[in-house]
């Protein structure tokens, strides 16, 4: 079985433990098969998820060759979680393990989408903001220079939970959109964040996790690019194909808001 899948470059498993949701997205043999399920205990739903998704793409857990994995920013323990179980895999089973950030595959999506072609196709200079939910009213964003060539007619369509698509472009090609990151993330409170977006100029293309905060998008000023709601929450085969896009081996967390005792030592700092 596993010199099938090497044949038709592995078998890829992708993770985010960052939010309500488990998110899970298997590649292999040209196609996604993707899972999300809300839960507060997520660490006793990653094996059972996983072993489902594999089989439905004849595969097993020994057949992994690559792992993707979000390293934030998100819940301290659901991070965790998922940056625990990348790193038993890649020491125990030798599997080549990818990380990238909820800002990456966010922008990665509204970059991919037509939406976002048919938007930008009229801009000089796109660019894309990608905003979730901290805690309470604190907002975390991250800006993206977007270059290339991106899709007006058609794209791939997310796929619901649980479900099979066909993954026709899953290897970055050198004309797919590339977003490049505007400076370090920030962290706001929504008053701030609103200030921010806006001072971003009409060029703005914001994608923002509704899935996570329905009310999120009310902080885009008018005249700003919105995704659609289909795009607006995690995907889970953009966590694999932003990981295999990017290729990044650090799996450090990304722990946006410090701790409370940062938070009086070093709040100026904190907010730069």
């Amino acid at each position: 079985m596993a010199e099938k899948f090497k044949k038709n470059g592995g078998v890829t498993a992708g993770i985010c433990t960052s939010g309500s949701r488990v998110k899970l997205a298997v590649l292999a043999g040209g196609g996604f098969s993707s899972a999300s399920k809300k839960s507060l205990n997520q660490e006793k739903l990653l094996f059972p998820m996983l072993d489902r998704l594999l089989g439905r793409r004849s595969a097993r857990l020994k057949d992994l060759s690559a792992l993707c994995v979000i390293t934030g920013p998100g819940r301290f323990t659901g991070l965790r979680v998922g940056l625990t179980l990348a790193g038993v895999l890649k020491t125990l089973a030798g599997i080549r393990v990818y990380s990238s950030t909820l800002f990456e595959v966010l922008a990665g999506q509204a970059a991919a989408s037509k939406e976002f072609g048919a938007w930008a196709a009229v801009r000089k200079c796109p660019r894309v903001a990608a905003l979730t939910h901290a805690f309470k009213d604190e907002y975390f964003c991250q800006l993206f220079d977007v270059s290339g060539q991106w899709p007006v007619v058609s794209d791939q369509r997310p796929g619901a939970a649980g479900s099979k698509s066909r993954a026709t472009s899953h290897e970055p090609r050198s004309t797919d959109p590339k977003c490049t990151p505007v400076g370090p993330p920030r962290w706001l409170k929504d008053v701030e964040m609103a200030e921010y977006l806006k001072a971003a100029g009409r060029d703005l293309y914001v994608i923002a996790d509704s899935e996570e905060k329905p009310e999120i998008y009310a902080l885009v000023p008018s005249g700003c690019g919105k995704a659609p709601p289909r795009i607006s929450k995690i995907l889970p085969e953009f966590v694999i194909k932003t990981g295999l896009a990017l290729r990044n081996r650090d799996l450090s967390p990304l722990y946006l808001k410090p701790a409370k005792y940062e938070l009086g030592n070093h709040a100026d700092t904190a907010r730069a």
